[in-house]
């Protein structure tokens, strides 16, 4: 095998280890992924890094290896079209839902969104309602309430990430008649 061939197969082993596999559970919601996010390599009392950032080193500087030297049309990410496919995900949910339970009826969701997607910037709301109307419909509740809603952007190296929460209060039918506005 040669040493083009050999860096590449590396590279695509350390960019699928790097996206991580996250399986569907049974409520919709996705499982972990195979690097934990937490977990840090402490260097120094000032310095530390996380187990992402230490896989994400390797692969950046395989990909990244000749960059001054070669054209971009010669670079392994393009010469290898393939390895794209690991960094944009085209079939993972444009949304990764998080969700904590605040009381019996009450709910904290956080949506973030992914850093390579084309377009869903408009989407957070959709989604966050479309969980609540899960939520409700599950419990056997008759309405929701959203008591909270935010969205911003995170910025981060290399690529900015668009996130949103909220939170959420589930309706009874007996305290239903005494709302203004169930929604």
């Amino acid at each position: 095998m040669s040493a083009g061939k050999k860096e590449g197969l590396l590279l695509a082993v350390l960019a699928t280890v790097l996206t991580g596999c996250a399986t569907p559970a049974a409520d919709g919601s996705s499982s972990a992924a195979l690097i934990p996010e937490g977990g840090e390599v402490r260097i120094a009392s000032d310095l530390s890094y996380t187990t992402k950032e230490l896989v994400a080193a390797p692969v950046t500087l395989i990909a990244l290896n000749g960059i001054l030297d070669k054209s971009l049309d010669q670079l392994l990410p393009f010469t290898q079209p393939i390895l794209l496919y690991f960094v944009y995900q085209p079939f993972a949910p444009n949304w990764r839902v998080e969700e904590a339970r605040l009381n019996e009826d009450t709910y904290y969701l956080r949506l973030q969104a992914k850093r390579f997607r084309t377009g869903g910037d408009g989407e957070a709301m959709l989604v966050l309602k479309r969980r609540a109307q899960q939520l409700q419909h599950a419990g056997g509740y008759v309405a929701y309430r959203l008591l909270d809603y935010s969205e911003g952007i995170e910025s981060g190296t290399p690529v900015a990430q668009r996130y949103s929460h909220g939170i959420v209060q589930l309706v009874r039918a007996d305290a239903a008649g005494a709302l203004p506005s169930a929604r």
